[in-house]
């Protein structure tokens, strides 16, 4: 897997665009709701990426085997934004702890994106991997704060990433297996 292939499963997998399609309908995020999402987002991604080894040695998992794995959730996840589009949340930003639920979980640190980054940084770079996924999360707070967030753009454009996490899902699985 080179760099380049890396970086773009990493944006895929976390995928502002869905993300900010799913809060389109919703009021605009306050800001002390979008600076709670960014640091909680951007501490899970550095400590996945810091700690992608560590995580694996206490799964009891070989890089290789997670390749694989990290290539079928990446697939899962990419499949069900690709057929049934981002799910819609509409929070009322009662607090600013509602940047924790829905913004920054699910939207922005799923499934997807934690398996891409944690692949990455032990087959790859730690480095590539945080920079990639910090720069997606940025990318998805510009958006979901937005004040116009056009829905069938950004459905659009978040089923077009969900289509490239599904490529990038096969090169993992294929990267992986080869490895094993």
């Amino acid at each position: 897997m080179n760099a380049w292939l890396a970086a773009l499963a990493i944006a895929a997998a976390v995928n502002p665009f869905a993300a900010a399609a799913s809060l389109a309908g919703a009021p605009r995020p306050p800001l002390p709701a979008v600076l709670i999402a960014a640091a909680a987002t951007g501490a899970v991604y550095v400590l996945a990426g810091s700690f992608a080894g560590g995580i694996l040695d206490a799964l009891s998992l070989e890089p290789e085997s997670f390749l694989v794995a990290a290539g079928v959730i990446l697939a899962a996840s990419g499949a069900a934004i690709l057929v049934f589009g981002a799910p819609a949340y509409r929070p009322a930003w009662r607090s600013p702890l509602e940047g924790l639920v829905p913004l920054a979980l699910p939207l922005l640190v799923a499934p997807a994106g934690l398996a891409a980054v944690i692949a990455v940084s032990v087959r790859e770079s730690a480095a590539l991997a945080v920079i990639t996924a910090l720069a997606a999360v940025a990318a998805g707070l510009a958006l979901c704060a937005s004040p116009r967030r056009p829905r069938e753009l950004l459905d659009a454009l978040g089923r077009f990433s969900a289509a490239l996490a599904v490529v990038a899902a096969a090169a993992f699985a294929v990267d992986g297996i080869r490895s094993i």
